[in-house]
């Protein structure tokens, strides 16, 4: 653990390396100086899906300043200076376990760029959970930049053939063709950062049919930084399914 003081104040960064790709982890707590503001903006505003998004839930449009406070965040407490943000929504799960196509079964990866990293800003507490990150046994694959996409397909078909398509509920935790590598805890007003085209999934659970909703706050955004090791200089899209 380590503390950082920048211009959004002093933060708890916990920074992490999971697997065997090395893929880097940080969180930030008590990231929002007034996180209260954004979840009463949340109960102001009409939810609904987007189109061509497997989300399996419902997103809403942030607050005009949220992407600046953002980006100030990255540069102060993740050193992550030059980040360019390109997407940031509200977003609350929704969609029961049998509703779910079989890619939303399994985790996933949200962009192939290796330049693309997520975050996500959790404003819910408690028996929610957070954010996992998995491997592809198959494939030994943890990331899945656009020199791998082809085989990464070609695996999913295979794994079908082999295991069956996956089960309808949402993933967790270790199964036949993953294994768990680590996972980002959920507490409320925390933000966490990682590549785009590690694999990953939200720890779902029971929150799609909660009366207090598992709200966050997903971001895509762009950042040539250290912080990102992955190979690979193809940017292919994968399933916008964040968090």
């Amino acid at each position: 653990m380590v503390r950082q003081t920048g211009l959004t104040g002093v933060h708890a960064v916990q920074a992490l390396s999971l697997g065997r790709e090395g893929v880097p982890l940080r969180w930030i707590d008590e990231a929002h100086p007034a996180p209260a503001t954004l979840c009463a903006a949340a109960e102001r505003l009409t939810f609904a899906r987007s189109p061509d998004d497997l989300y399996p839930g419902l997103r809403a449009p942030v607050p005009p300043d949220y992407g600046a406070w953002l980006s100030t965040t990255l540069i102060a407490a993740a050193n992550m200076g030059g980040a360019r943000l390109i997407d940031a929504r509200f977003a609350v799960v929704r969609d029961a376990p049998d509703r779910l196509v079989p890619i939303q079964r399994i985790p996933h990866f949200d962009d192939a760029d290796p330049s693309i990293f997520a975050a996500v800003h959790y404003l819910c507490s408690p028996p929610h959970r957070g954010t996992a990150f998995y491997r592809h046994r198959a494939t030994g694959f943890e990331r899945i930049d656009g020199s791998r996409v082809p085989a990464w397909r070609q695996a999913l078909m295979a794994d079908a053939r082999a295991i069956g398509l996956p089960p309808p509920v949402y993933p967790s935790g270790a199964g036949p063709a993953f294994e768990l590598i680590g996972a980002a805890p959920l507490t409320f007003n925390r933000l966490v950062i990682y590549p785009a085209n590690c694999l990953h999934a939200g720890e779902i659970g029971d929150s799609w049919q909660d009366d207090h909703p598992r709200l966050t706050i997903t971001a895509l955004f762009q950042c040539e930084s250290a912080l990102h090791n992955a190979t690979g200089r193809v940017a292919t899209g994968g399933p916008s399914r964040i968090g």
